[in-house]
């Protein structure tokens, strides 16, 4: 299994995308991250986080 980055993106100003692969949640990309799980859900409001889509980006906030 490679190694995901975060990536910039510009429709998450001040914050970084991730793309979801197969496997993942909101849980584990906050626990990879070392960011609170709260963070990242207030992060992406239009997301369904029981319902993530493989290829799909979402919004991860930088750490403060």
């Amino acid at each position: 299994m490679r190694k995901k980055r975060p990536s910039l993106q510009q429709e998450c100003p001040g914050q970084v995308y991730w793309i979801i692969e197969p496997g993942d949640t909101f849980w584990k990309i906050s626990r990879t991250l070392n960011i609170p799980l709260e963070d990242i859900l207030r992060a992406n409001p239009g997301i369904d986080p029981r319902n993530l889509q493989i290829g799909s980006k979402v919004c991860v906030p930088l750490k403060k």
